[in-house]
């Protein structure tokens, strides 16, 4: 059923890798996904892909003034030996790899009331992608229609830290092999209001499937391979049963759940785009689709 449809979101779709160091040395590793939109090479992913950044943004603050701190307290005659010792959790070193090597984000536009970030990358060769997404018409996003989400969950990429480069190196990665899609269907459009500064309406497609780690950013698409809406969080409903099972000779009461996947609705993503005014290919009449600048 999706088969073709695969084939097409496999060509603009990419891998996001954070890794952060932080101040007790440990590097940790995580995947997102992201769209890439056109061939000035505007792309989106989900907002939350940059909560390390400002974190990392923070924590540098926070490490400046506990340095300057200790210090002026060395010069100090009489002052406490004791020095103030940062956080271990405090990130030191942050980065990101967008799908290429040498490439950058820029001009990035994050709204996490929203869960969007968008950007720029650069530089950016417009033959690195064979073919570009399309956005689906809102007015034809349906309940109960097929859909899929595609991304790279399962990924097992570890960076390390070259203390000499002061730099991150990550293994070669298999995009490909790592593509990894599930489908359901839509079962609820959710409706969160208005963003606080009143631009863009938080409109959210639900799904009978769960979104997967490394999917987010990533899209949810139709048989067409037109982009529905952008995945950005599982949720997990009560179901409100509460079988028991033996566990080493205790009763245990569980509750179970279903778990459904959301993502930013398509209409909100195009309003956002329009908002920054990045051009995109949406879907048209019976003869195809239109670019909307």
């Amino acid at each position: 059923m999706f088969a073709d449809a695969c084939q097409k979101v496999s060509e603009f779709i990419r891998p996001v890798v954070v890794s952060i160091r932080q101040h007790d040395g440990e590097v940790k590793t995580q995947c997102g996904t992201f769209i890439i939109v056109n061939r000035e090479g505007w792309a989106i992913t989900a907002g939350h892909i940059y909560d390390s950044f400002v974190k990392y943004q923070t924590d540098q603050n926070k490490l400046k003034e506990i340095k300057d701190l200790n210090e002026s307290r060395s010069s100090r005659p009489g002052a406490p030996i004791m020095e103030v010792k940062p956080d271990p959790t405090y990130i030191t070193n942050h980065s990101f790899w967008w799908g290429w090597d040498g490439v950058r984000m820029n001009n990035v536009f994050v709204n996490r009331q929203i869960d969007i970030a968008v950007g720029k990358l650069e530089p950016f060769d417009p033959s690195w992608v064979r073919e570009y997404p399309v956005f689906k018409d809102p007015a034809h996003v349906r309940q109960g229609t097929s859909v899929c989400r595609m991304g790279f969950p399962f990924t097992d990429i570890q960076s390390t830290f070259d203390e000499s480069a002061n730099a991150f190196r990550i293994p070669k990665i298999p995009v490909r092999d790592l593509l990894f899609p599930n489908e359901g269907i839509h079962t609820r459009t959710i409706d969160r209001g208005v963003t606080k500064d009143n631009l863009f309406e938080r409109l959210y497609v639900e799904t009978s499937t769960p979104g997967l780690t490394g999917q987010s950013g990533g899209p949810i698409f139709d048989r067409e391979g037109h982009i529905y809406a952008m995945q950005t969080e599982t949720a997990f409903l009560k179901l409100g049963l509460h079988p028991t099972a033996d566990y080493d000779g205790k009763t245990v009461v569980e509750n179970q759940f279903m778990n459904v996947g959301r993502g930013v609705h398509v209409k909100t993503l195009r309003d956002v785009m329009d908002y920054r005014k990045v051009k995109f290919n949406a879907e048209g009449d019976e003869t195809g689709y239109r670019i909307i600048d």
